[in-house]
């Protein structure tokens, strides 16, 4: 232990004889340590630890499946869902939930607040209790049971005053008054956004419902169960439910996958990504701090050798030079978490709100123990991975040889400077494939934006509103209400148009409907022929401006009480009759005839893609809002200036026509698809600053070693000078050298560069490989090479030859 604390101190006080090679490469590690523990807080917290559920590794999330359709996420039918808790052999527990709207009354202003309905067996399944009072338990769905909730520790917070005794209070939801049972504790969000929780009751008729899906279902597993095993029984029970019931389970299959996963899918591969890159940035660190360690090792080789002739190992010489570099690293590491820290803060301000509200983990990202335990791991095995060439090059020195040497010392061995140029190739390498990743990133946020999408974006308030199926029971009810909105809504100053939509572009809550058309053979069982299903007010088109190819738009004078009448996209009327007028045909929407009935197209517009992220446009058909009531829509006005300047008039024409009905989710449609690319964005910003980072230590790699290549090869150029040689020679000379490391580090980096995009093209299909953009790449590397290389080269050209002649 002596021993130990001898080399610590001797460690620092080496460090502070050279605070200017200390500081850079503290620096320099700070970079790379900081990037490290910046995005491994984030896969920590999303990946790793993302809810506090018992048995997290054994809960699942159960889908149904339609290969032919290549559907692999469909929700549940809650008959199907009862026949798999009945007849499995591989969970604990099965159970479902469903989105709840609700509306909060009698709390002040009336608000929108995300519920969920659940089985009484939900709670139990991920091992979550109550922080104050309980959970839904069965009694709860007794018959003339008082109605009881369960709110989320937010919930209670913010619209409860925290208050200790909520539990038996009573809170006004969708008009009818609930019974507050329980408190959450503040880590629990599942699903994601929920403030309140209710009782799934699923009626005797839903039980036996096999053609509407819309559960969601998760499982516990056993614990000597696979995901794969689990997957195989329900696939056995789906089978034979095809067989029991072929007309809505043929060619219907079931999908296990683990919870984390199904929840980050995408979220998963970025991080990985960027985990990759944080680690290619703390290589190039590594080996820009074992470049200046190694000029450090051959100023200190007489040092060394004078310490080995009075006595001292190799090996304890070794061993201090070890303990030097993890002490340097270990500064490193300090400098970096206040990186980390700042970063992860500027960061928490600019993530949307809504991925804060409905990404798991996000919300609770921090620098916790574990956090803290990594950065010490990766600090210590930075310190041995620069600090190995360094004690191995010193303690290796030739005793006799380093002795001999003059006053002013020898210069580096051969070895040393291959291993030198070795690195700098190295940290070329390593930031072309960084700065290819962040262009490709950039390449592909910028095709998103300004991908085509079939409709104007620009202009364009909207919000949400739910009617309280308890107080608009009828949909006469539901009719007048949007009517009069619209009607408020578009004589507004500024506004162009006003309209109402079942659900907007770029929102991910579509309704699809199976659709045939008439005098043509229906669909073979387990076949699905399915288009979004939209229900709209006719000005929708003029707000979105989607240009109308036949016939005429939607009007007034379709009613509840007129014919039924459709507009179609241009690829579900060619899907329907194709080359043919579409114009006067009749198609039935629904899942079997008599269930809805025959419409006549009356229009066909082009076609739209909702989302920058849909490579394929969904057929889709448009219908009166009139004639097909939805009680919970979202309103599109388009206005002639800034739409944000209408969000209060907007919240004032509501009030007037329902004090009790809150407006929610206001956002431009060019904010929403602004915040459904933000992970993009968020993304290709990280990949950026990777890769800037990395150009700055792969630039000051080639400097440093530029610089001490002229510093050693000062009595060379003196001769050269001496015999003739210009001051633009020596300045071709030095950038040569330069030029040649940057070369081969360019061509060792391409083929790496190319594999990371093929693996971000799997990530984002819009990433495609841009020739320009690695010529481009190359040619700021070797720009960046050349102005490292170009005060080294001048110092060389400024050599003296008599001067460097007499001292050598």
């Amino acid at each position: 232990m002596g021993g130990l604390i001898q080399d610590l101190r001797f460690g620092f006080r080496m460090l502070g004889k050279t605070p200017g090679v200390t500081a850079v490469a503290v620096i320099a590690l700070a970079l790379g340590i900081g990037a490290n523990t910046s995005i491994f807080s984030g896969v920590n917290s999303c990946l790793l630890h993302p809810f506090p559920f018992e048995h997290l590794d054994r809960m699942v999330a159960v889908l149904e499946t339609a290969p032919k359709q290549n559907a692999d996420h469909i929700a549940p039918a809650p008959a199907n869902f009862r026949d798999w808790r009945e007849q499995n052999h591989s969970f604990q527990e099965l159970a479902a939930s469903h989105g709840w709207e609700v509306n909060l009354t009698g709390t002040g202003p009336a608000e929108r607040v995300d519920g969920n309905l659940v089985t009484a067996n939900f709670f139990p399944l991920l091992g979550m209790r109550a922080q104050l009072g309980r959970t839904i338990s069965p009694p709860d769905f007794e018959p003339g049971r008082t109605s009881v909730v369960v709110v989320s520790y937010g919930f209670w917070q913010q619209r409860l005053g925290a208050n200790p005794g909520v539990i038996g209070s009573r809170v006004r939801l969708n008009g009818q008054e609930f019974t507050i049972i329980g408190v959450m504790p503040a880590d629990f969000e599942y699903p994601m956004g929920i403030e309140v929780w209710g009782p799934l009751d699923l009626s005797a008729a839903e039980q036996v419902n096999r053609t509407d899906h819309y559960l969601r279902v998760i499982g516990r597993l056993r614990s000597e169960v696979s995901v794969s095993q689990a997957q195989a029984d329900l696939q056995a029970i789906a089978g034979r439910l095809a067989q029991q019931f072929p007309v809505t389970n043929a060619g219907h299959n079931v999908r296990v996958v683990n919870l984390v996963n199904e929840l980050l899918s995408g979220s998963r591969q970025y991080m990985l990504v960027l985990m990759g890159a944080a680690g290619f940035v703390l290589l190039l660190a590594c080996a820009n701090v074992a470049n200046l360690q190694l000029a450090r090792g051959t100023a200190r080789r007489k040092e060394i050798a004078v310490r080995i002739a009075l006595g001292a190992s190799r090996t304890r010489i070794a061993r201090q030079l070890l303990i030097e570099s993890v002490l340097q690293s270990l500064l490193g590491a300090l400098a970096g978490i206040g990186l980390a820290h700042a970063y992860h803060q500027w960061m928490m301000t600019t993530i949307p709100a809504f991925v804060l509200k409905y990404i798991p983990g996000v919300r609770h990202m921090r620098m916790d123990g574990s956090v803290l335990a990594f950065t010490a791991v990766v600090a210590v095995a930075a310190g041995i991975l620069t600090g190995l060439a360094f004690a191995w090059h010193a303690s290796q020195a030739d005793l006799n040889e380093t002795l001999k040497e003059s006053s002013r010392g020898a210069g580096a061995s051969s070895s040393s400077h291959r291993l030198r140029g070795l690195l700098v190739v190295t940290e070329v390498a390593l930031a072309l494939v960084l700065l290819a990743g962040a262009g490709l990133m950039v390449n592909g946020f910028r095709n998103l934006v300004n991908k085509d999408l079939g409709y104007d974006r620009r202009n364009v308030l909207t919000f949400e509103i739910a009617l309280p199926e308890s107080k608009y029971r009828e949909a006469k009810q539901i009719r007048v209400f949007y009517d009069q909105l619209i009607e408020r809504l578009g004589s507004l100053p500024g506004v162009e148009s006003a309209a109402a939509v079942l659900t907007l572009p770029g929102k991910f809550n579509w309704t699809s409907t199976q659709y045939a058309a008439e005098g043509q053979p229906p669909a073979a069982p387990g076949e699905l022929r399915t288009a979004v299903e939209q229900a709209v007010t006719p000005e929708i088109f003029r707000v979105l401006r989607i240009p109308f190819l036949k016939g005429r738009a939607l009007a007034a004078l379709d009613g509840p009480n007129s014919p039924r009448v459709v507009v179609l996209s241009a690829n579900l009327a060619e899907r329907l009759w194709p080359g043919e007028n579409p114009l006067g045909k009749r198609v039935h929407f629904g899942s079997g005839e008599g269930v809805a009935p025959w419409c006549t197209v009356v229009g066909v517009v082009a076609d739209i893609k909702p989302s920058p992220w849909d490579r394929e446009t969904p057929p889709t058909a448009y219908f009166p809002l009139s004639q097909l009531p939805a009680n919970s829509v979202t309103i599109a006005v388009r206005t002639l200036g800034d739409p944000t300047g209408l969000v209060s008039a907007a919240r004032a024409q509501v009030r007037a026509l329902d004090p009790d009905q809150p407006v929610y989710d206001i956002r431009t449609l060019g904010k929403i698809i602004d915040d459904d690319l933000s992970g993009v964005r968020l993304g290709a910003s990280m990949m950026t600053d990777n890769g800037l980072i990395a150009l700055v230590l792969a630039a000051s790699g080639i400097f440093a070693v530029i610089a001490y290549s002229v510093s050693q090869r000062t009595h060379e150029i003196g001769v050269r000078m001496a015999l003739g040689a210009q001051h633009s020679d020596v300045l071709v000379m030095v950038a040569r050298q330069a030029l040649k490391l940057t070369l081969v580090g360019v061509a060792l980096g391409v083929p790496a560069a190319l594999a990371l995009s093929r693996t971000l093209a799997g990530i984002l299909s819009v990433i495609q490989l841009d020739t320009s953009l690695f010529v481009g790449l190359i040619l700021l590397l070797i720009l960046a090479a050349a102005l490292a290389a170009y005060i080294p080269a001048r110092w060389a050209a400024r050599v003296d030859p008599m001067v460097a002649l007499r001292h050598e």
